[in-house]
């Protein structure tokens, strides 16, 4: 197993789950820009502060550690200026995986997202090429962000391809926070919803750079993360339909069998992985007592 791992972006909206989930049987440290206050979810790791653009400051950090979980990122169109986000995600990228090849790390997790379909953020003519959605699914990314996470996945399949530092790149969805609880039942009605009812809990994604930090693999692989149904509580089939017209479905059994399933495949990180999400939007209203 290994052990020592850091966490880029550790004390972020994500990185807590993350960490939170490592620290219960690895040594975790966070580093981010800056040090959480008192949260109960840091419990156990430590703290460091710093950029992850510095690729000379990284080298020496990273120093030591057997993994390194890369979530630090702005994490969507509309936090930052295009240049910055670009700029930001790109150069970050590249830094961390340089740093941490030179460090002699073993194993890098990175954080993509399902953004690189060009899905989420898309033009009207894009719809999906099939349903469900998994890895192998064309990616066409048309602005700033989604680019960004592209030019990510391919910086990490780079790293990977010169067999210096094993490469693993989670993309989750949507991933959904407390404070948007009261929505989830409302974005489960609307048909213009433009994450196309897909969504995972933290706890979720937190659960799958676990994994992928045990998983006996040497090289380079991309994992869909998701909850295993949609927000929606119509039929996804009969969404699908009556949003984008005729369209391919590769494994109707999925829907057979769960007729609100997701529109992401997951097939993959639960085969490879042992991925098994554990929350859905409905434990997400009983916890906020709606």
């Amino acid at each position: 197993m290994l052990d020592n791992v850091l966490v880029t972006g550790g004390a972020g909206r994500l990185g807590r789950h993350v960490c939170h989930r490592l620290a219960k049987r690895r040594t975790v440290t966070s580093f981010d820009l800056a040090t959480p206050a008192d949260d109960p979810f840091m419990a156990g790791v430590t703290c460091v502060t710093g950029d992850m653009t510095e690729y000379a400051a990284l080298r020496e950090r990273f120093q030591g550690f057997d993994a390194v979980v890369h979530l630090a990122a702005i994490p969507n169109p509309r936090t930052a200026p295009a240049n910055v986000t670009f700029n930001t995600n790109v150069n970050g990228a590249w830094a961390v995986m340089q740093a941490a090849e030179d460090a002699g790390v073993k194993r890098l997790v990175v954080a993509s997202s399902d953004s690189v379909f060009g899905l989420s953020y898309n033009p009207p003519d894009w719809p999906p090429q099939y349903l469900p959605v998994d890895e192998d699914h064309p990616v066409r990314p048309t602005e700033f962000y989604s680019l960004s996470k592209y030019v990510t996945e391919t910086i990490a399949w780079s790293f990977a391809a010169r067999n210096r530092m094993e490469v693993m790149v989670i993309r989750p969805v949507h991933i959904v926070f407390p404070p948007e609880y009261p929505e989830l039942e409302t974005r489960g009605a609307d048909m213009e919803n433009y994450h196309f009812w897909a969504f995972v809990a933290p706890e979720d994604v937190a659960q799958g750079f676990d994994l992928a930090l045990d998983a006996n693999y040497r090289g380079y692989e991309v994992f869909m993360i998701s909850a295993t149904e949609g927000l929606n509580q119509r039929s996804t089939l009969e969404l699908a339909v009556e949003r984008w017209g005729d369209i391919e479905i590769r494994r109707p059994e999925v829907y057979k069998k769960d007729p609100c399933a997701s529109v992401i495949d997951i097939t993959r990180a639960r085969e490879r992985l042992g991925y098994r999400p554990e929350i859905t939007w409905r434990d997400m209203l009983k916890s906020s007592g709606s």
